[in-house]
């Protein structure tokens, strides 16, 4: 992705109240604690208590009928370190594979209309267990160290990853086999890097 491109989506992405995430080099600062992570705290936090809505597999990631991805520390920042426990909200969607197929060539720059969309809610996750987990979190922050931070983010947001996955299979799909949210285990992506779409936001602009 060229400069450019890159100004120009996080300007369109903004445009719809999106966050922008630095996930590659060689953006920098990356990680759990950039500045859009800790903007999304702020927002969970009084005054604004605003809904977040978050994709916690960090990825695009077209295949329903396999296991979800491992979900992302990023998902733990936005449950422990707010001031006020956050309401989280399971949900699963599918058949956006069918409306913009990520990985079709040429490439699909409209969605494709008539298409079926499944959406699902679950319950809220239990007040009680994110309490439990955020009381480990200040006791583990007067003392941190690095492994139990980890153990404990990990721990987190599977947490969240389970709910979701309830969701998922009350909606149809088959169960999860054994390890699947460990990324050790978790087939690799198989799919080339799209190489025929680098720079066509520019070069849709120059168009215009």
């Amino acid at each position: 992705m060229t400069p450019s491109d890159r100004r120009l989506y996080s300007l369109f992405f903004s445009l719809g109240n999106t966050l922008p995430v630095n996930r590659h080099v060689p953006y920098r600062p990356r990680g759990i604690n950039q500045p859009s992570m800790n903007h999304a705290v702020t927002l969970l936090d009084p005054p604004y208590s605003s809904w977040v809505h978050i994709f916690p597999e960090a990825r695009i990631y077209q295949a329903p009928d396999l296991p979800m991805r491992f979900f992302k520390m990023g998902v733990s920042k936005l449950i422990l370190e707010p001031s006020k426990c956050p309401i989280v909200i399971p949900m699963f969607h599918s058949g956006m594979e069918t409306v913009m197929r990520e990985h079709k060539i040429p490439p699909q720059f409209f969605p494709s209309m008539g298409q079926d969309i499944h959406l699902r809610f679950g319950d809220p996750i239990s007040t009680e267990v994110l309490e439990q987990l955020r009381d480990r979190w200040h006791k583990v922050r007067e003392h941190p160290h690095k492994s139990e931070v980890r153990a404990l983010r990990i721990e987190t947001a599977e947490t969240v990853r389970e709910a979701v996955n309830k969701v998922r299979e009350s909606m149809g799909y088959p169960p999860e086999p054994p390890l699947s949210n460990d990324p050790k285990s978790f087939p690799p992506i198989t799919t080339p890097p799209r190489k025929d779409v680098k720079g066509w936001f520019s070069r849709l602009t120059n168009l215009w």
